[in-house]
């Protein structure tokens, strides 16, 4: 909580420079008036987050500081951009429309990362498997939509439409379904969208981390409801001829290990493991696992954390095989706590699962 705190007003410090670089107050007292006001809205903003540390409230704070961090993006691409300017044409800066630049570069990064948040695109994987597989079999994997109060029914909506489009066999969900709870879910009624998510083999999910809050009985309940199979360290046959195996997630005490899963399934025919997190790579990579799905990362969502996450983890997105196991992490195609992606975008994968013998 101190970090917060602490990190407030060195955010509100910053904005203010900014603010006070591009408004150019004539007076001090106009100077002090603003100061002052960015650091009432910090600090309210902080107050108000940390009544419901973490919750609904908190991610509003989050908001107005992301905001206020693509203030200082804005700032460092217009001193850039404007000294490789003068540079280059051997021209005095003019400091008027330097700031009208700065306007523009600001609105275009917080639109950048608006639309990349609320416009999906579908990637393809195509994994060749060392066991028979009388036909190749499409697959759609889906995670962190974090259905909530800024991500919903329209989501929904263009989420069925984009899979309907690519014909799937079968769609798997890789958890955090819901942003914490369903009370946005339920007084929205985003079952009826969710409900018209189909597929031939059917559509499967395991709960995340944010299903895990209090709430994932209910989440449980209305995930089955829509007529999608929770696979609570379970596993099922599709179509007679490849294993979907489904864990819970890490912060579940209870779940079984990626050994005692697979003493479910006939490991001679091709595996795939669905679990939320990419947390158990060497795991799951000593075992007779064909393909590893998983979120949770957001691919780091916002920049720097993109490339920050990137360093620290093994695998924090995209394909990589390790032993005979593909493992694919996706970005997610929700948002979490805050309506901004940049950096990454929101999506959805086709993976296509063929046997090369």
């Amino acid at each position: 909580m101190w970090f917060f705190i602490v990190f407030t007003q060195l955010l509100a410090v910053m904005t203010s420079v900014l603010l006070c670089w591009f408004v150019k107050p004539k007076t001090t007292a106009a100077k002090a008036a603003l100061i002052t006001v960015v650091f009432i809205i910090n600090n309210v903003a902080l107050i108000y987050g940390l009544t419901e540390f973490w919750g609904e409230r908190f991610h509003v704070y989050l908001v107005v500081s992301i905001l206020q961090g693509f203030m200082l993006y804005a700032a460092l691409l217009t001193a850039v951009l404007a000294g490789v300017y003068a540079l280059t044409l051997k021209q005095k800066p003019r400091p008027r429309a330097i700031r009208a630049f700065a306007m523009v570069i600001y609105v275009s990064i917080v639109g950048l990362a608006i639309f990349n948040a609320y416009s999906p695109v579908v990637h393809r994987l195509t994994v060749t498997i060392n066991k028979p597989l009388d036909k190749p079999m499409d697959i759609a994997l889906v995670s962190d939509t974090h259905l909530g109060r800024w991500f919903g029914n329209r989501q929904i909506k263009k989420m069925v439409s984009l899979i309907d489009a690519q014909h799937p066999d079968v769609v798997v969900i890789a958890g955090d379904i819901m942003n914490d709870n369903t009370i946005a879910y339920d007084n929205t009624n985003m079952h009826e969208q969710l409900s018209k998510l189909k597929a031939p083999l059917g559509v499967y999910a395991t709960l995340g981390n944010h299903d895990y809050f209090g709430y994932d009985q209910q989440i449980t309940q209305a995930v089955e409801e829509a007529g999608i199979k929770a696979l609570d360290n379970e596993s099922v046959l599709l179509d007679d001829s490849v294993w979907l195996v489904g864990r819970s997630d890490d912060i579940d005490r209870t779940r079984l290990s990626a050994d005692e899963l697979l003493t479910q399934v006939e490991t001679e025919k091709p595996v795939i493991f669905l679990e939320h997190r990419p947390s158990a790579m060497d795991e799951v990579s000593a075992l007779p696992v064909d393909l590893h799905l998983s979120g949770h990362t957001h691919g780091g969502q916002i920049f720097p954390l993109t490339l920050l996450m990137d360093w620290l983890k093994p695998l924090n997105y995209g394909s990589k095989k390790i032993a005979d196991t593909q493992f694919l992490v996706t970005s997610g195609y929700g948002i979490g706590p805050v309506p901004f992606r940049l950096g990454t975008r929101s999506e959805i994968w086709i993976i296509t699962l063929q046997s090369g013998v």
